[in-house]
């Protein structure tokens, strides 16, 4: 039996759990025209697993009258969606589109529309093409869910499709859209004052999985599998994880890798080393690389507590008056690297943080 788990950022683990309810009240809208979860906005930090919720949906969209169009903001943002729009649509149907001007875009494909009068730039009839490849799925009864993954802040294509998508939804087009985003690229999406009608879409914050849902996962998965396996290490490996979805992905897998040890003592100790290993590398390094000088020293301040941090004493030990340390706290909460723990109080997002800030300040002399 091949290893379960699957800690490669992107692809949707065969064991995926604790978003289960999330999937299927954005697929349910699919069918209901007036539900909330039609416009949905997905937030979390690196790991939480936005990605790997929209490629459930994707997955599990086949089993409706529904396509999922999946796409990442770049520079063909907008070629991209009409791109997929036109490969998922049967021949019979390209066939009879008349309107669409002859355009070569970067994806490799030739979107045929044919016309005598001159047409306008690409992007100035972006709506225009939308529309006329929207028809033939509506004639076909075809519902259509945009998976917008990683939001980019203030690009010109995003502004486009997000106002072409409101005018679809205002002309009674059958479409969804789920935008997933770090915090602090979603916060900014919804402060642009051209897409304000976002500030009513659904918004949902990817939070750690309940411990108690991943015991039960992880006791589902190893009990019986290896005797030397105890209950005691699985409740362990499990507590270890903290919730992060990332982490359950990098524990799990370890541990499937590692069961068969002849020292079972030894195992959870290795487990921990190799996954932690994983997570300071492929995301405390990532998020500790966008930080300013500012944010650093803010965050090696709050490294110094064993458990939550009071501002105050942050203050106290950066040596800065009450409004410099205000700024700092909504930044770092803004960005998703910290966030409040009761009056007055701050912790880290991610597990391990204060680990890895220690080991970069040894390493680095900060």
């Amino acid at each position: 039996m091949s290893n379960p788990f699957n800690p490669a950022f992107g692809k949707r683990p065969r064991l995926f759990f604790g978003r289960q309810d999330i999937s299927r009240a954005i697929l349910s809208a699919v069918g209901e025209e007036n539900s909330p979860w039609r416009t949905t906005l997905i937030t979390g930090g690196r790991g939480a697993g936005k990605t790997t919720l929209l490629s459930d949906i994707r997955i599990n969209i086949d089993n409706l009258d529904a396509v999922a169009l999946y796409v990442v903001p770049n520079e063909a943002l907008l070629e991209s969606i009409l791109v997929q729009l036109y490969r998922q649509l049967p021949k019979s149907a390209t066939d009879a589109l008349p309107e669409l001007k002859n355009i070569s875009v970067n994806l490799g494909v030739s979107v045929g529309f044919e016309k005598n009068r001159q047409m306008p730039s690409f992007t100035e009839t972006f709506s225009f093409q939308i529309m006329e490849l929207l028809d033939a799925y509506m004639k076909r009864e075809k519902h259509v869910v945009f998976l917008i993954d990683e939001a980019q802040k203030h690009t010109e294509d995003m502004r486009i499709f997000i106002n072409t998508y409101q005018d679809l939804i205002m002309r009674d087009y059958s479409v969804s859209m789920v935008l997933a985003g770090l915090p602090s690229v979603v916060s900014d999406i919804l402060s642009d004052d051209v897409l304000t009608f976002l500030r009513r879409a659904k918004q949902v914050e990817l939070e750690n999985v309940e411990i108690m849902i991943v015991q039960h996962e992880f006791r589902k998965v190893f009990s019986g599998l290896a005797a030397s396996l105890s209950e005691d290490i699985i409740i362990k490996a499990a507590n270890a994880t903290y919730g992060y979805p990332y982490l359950i992905q990098l524990v799990g897998y370890y541990l499937w890798e590692k069961m068969h040890q002849s020292n079972a003592g030894d195992i959870l100790d290795d487990v921990l080393f190799d996954s932690k290993a994983e997570l300071f590398r492929n995301v405390h390094r990532l998020i500790f690389a966008e930080l300013s000088n500012r944010d650093r020293e803010f965050v090696f301040a709050m490294a110094e507590d064993e458990g939550y941090s009071s501002v105050s004493d942050i203050g106290k030990r950066m040596k800065k008056e009450k409004n410099f340390i205000s700024l700092y706290r909504e930044r770092l909460i803004s960005a998703g690297v910290v966030k409040s723990a009761g009056h007055g109080t701050l912790c880290f997002c991610y597990p391990y943080m204060r680990e890895f800030l220690a080991q970069k300040k040894l390493e680095n002399n900060y």
